[in-house]
C-alpha cells in the first residue's frame, strides 16, 4: 500500500509541475529524475528553449532554476553591469508565459576570484537539494558558467556523491582553448574538473550541432501559444540585436542558430550511450587549452549527440502543451 501511495504521489508531483496541458502518456515514476538548471539565461537567446524543455518533461522534477552570471563576456561587448539579475528577471519571464512554479534563485554575481566569494543563493539551493531525503537521482544542469556548482562544492564538499554535473561548456578535445561558457568562469570550472562529482560535458563541437534556422522555429515554435510566441520573439529580438551590434564576424549567422543547451535534456532522457568517451578530467591552461589533470580522475565526455531527437522531442512537447 506505501508503495502505491509512493507511486501516486509522484505521478502527481510530475503532473502538477509540467506547464501546460498534460502529455497523452505518462511516464514511469520510477524513471524520474530531480533536476536543477544553472542558466545565464538573458546572455543570447538559446537557454530560454533548453529551461522550457526541462518544464514541459514529466520524467523531470525540476527542483529550481538558478540565475546565473555572464559578466566575462558582457564586458566584452561594453556591459559592465552586473549580469546575474538580468538572467534572473528573463527566468521570471519564461516561467510567468509558461506558468510555471518553479522556485528561482539568484546565483553568484561575479566568477570566482582569489578571495572566497560568499555562498550564493542558488549554491545554497544545491547543496539543500543534494541534502534532501529523496532516492531519485539527481542532476545539476549547467547551462552557463560553473560558477554556483562550483560554490556549492566548495562549500559542502560531501554532495559530491549525491549528484551529477552536465556541464555545457568547453572546447573539443584534445586542444581546447577558449569558450563562451568557461571563458565566464575559467576558475570554477576547474575546480568542477578536479572535484569528484560525476561530470557529463557537453562540449562546443558537440553542442553546435543543434542547429536551426528562424524558418524552422517560425513553423514549429511560433504557433505554440503564448509560450511559444515569447520563445520565437526573444530569439527575433536578440538576433537582430547582435546582428547590429557585432559587426565583420560569422556570427549571428543571419537566419541560422543553435539551441546548444537542449543537449541537456535529451541526455537526460536517453544518455547517448554509445555517443561518449571517458576521459582522464583535464587541467585549463591560462589560454583555456587542455592541459594534464588527474591520472585517475575520469569524466564522461559526449562526442556527438542526436539533434533530430532533441529537437523534435522539444517541438512535440511544446506543441502538445500549448499548441493552439
Amino acid at each position: 500500500m506505501r508503495i502505491i501511495l509512493l507511486l501516486l504521489t509522484l505521478l502527481a508531483t510530475a503532473a502538477s509541475a509540467t506547464p501546460g496541458r498534460p502529455l497523452p502518456f505518462t511516464p514511469d515514476p520510477a524513471k524520474q529524475v530531480r533536476v536543477m538548471i544553472s542558466s545565464d539565461a538573458k546572455n543570447e537567446a538559446d537557454d530560454d528553449f533548453a529551461v522550457a524543455h526541462a518544464l514541459l518533461t514529466p520524467t523531470f522534477e525540476v527542483r529550481g532554476l538558478i540565475a546565473a552570471h555572464y559578466s566575462r563576456t558582457a564586458a566584452m561587448l561594453g556591459n559592465h553591469q552586473p549580469t546575474m539579475p538580468e538572467s534572473y528577471l528573463e527566468l521570471q519571464r519564461l516561467l510567468a508565459v509558461m506558468k510555471a512554479d518553479v522556485p528561482l534563485f539568484h546565483g553568484a554575481q561575479q566568477p570566482l576570484g582569489d578571495t572566497a566569494p560568499p555562498l550564493s543563493e542558488g549554491a545554497r539551493a544545491i547543496i539543500e537539494e543534494a541534502q534532501r531525503a529523496d532516492s531519485r537521482p539527481l542532476f545539476v544542469l549547467v547551462l552557463g558558467p560553473a560558477t554556483d556548482i562550483a560554490l556549492a562544492l566548495r562549500a559542502e564538499p560531501s554532495i559530491a556523491s549525491n549528484l551529477t554535473v552536465i556541464w555545457i561548456g568547453g572546447n573539443p578535445y584534445p586542444a581546447g582553448g577558449w569558450e563562451y561558457n568557461l571563458y565566464n568562469d575559467p576558475r570554477a570550472a576547474a575546480e568542477l574538473f578536479r572535484s569528484p562529482v560525476a561530470l557529463w560535458q557537453v562540449p562546443h563541437n558537440v553542442y553546435m550541432s543543434m542547429r536551426v534556422s528562424l524558418a524552422q522555429l517560425a513553423l514549429r515554435v511560433k504557433p505554440q501559444g503564448a509560450p511559444g510566441r515569447y520563445l520565437f520573439q526573444q530569439m527575433l529580438d536578440f538576433n537582430a540585436w547582435a546582428s547590429q551590434r557585432i559587426k565583420h564576424v560569422p556570427w549571428p549567422k543571419s537566419e541560422v542558430w543553435v539551441l546548444g543547451d537542449n543537449p541537456a535534456i535529451g541526455l537526460l532522457l536517453d544518455d547517448h550511450e554509445y555517443h561518449y568517451r571517458m576521459r582522464p578530467a583535464p587541467a585549463f591552461n591560462d589560454d583555456l587549452s587542455y592541459a594534464p589533470g588527474s591520472a585517475t580522475r575520469q569524466i564522461r565526455v559526449y562526442e556527438q549527440i542526436d539533434p533530430h531527437f532533441v529537437l523534435e522531442d522539444f517541438f512535440a512537447k511544446l506543441a502538445l502543451a500549448y499548441g493552439e
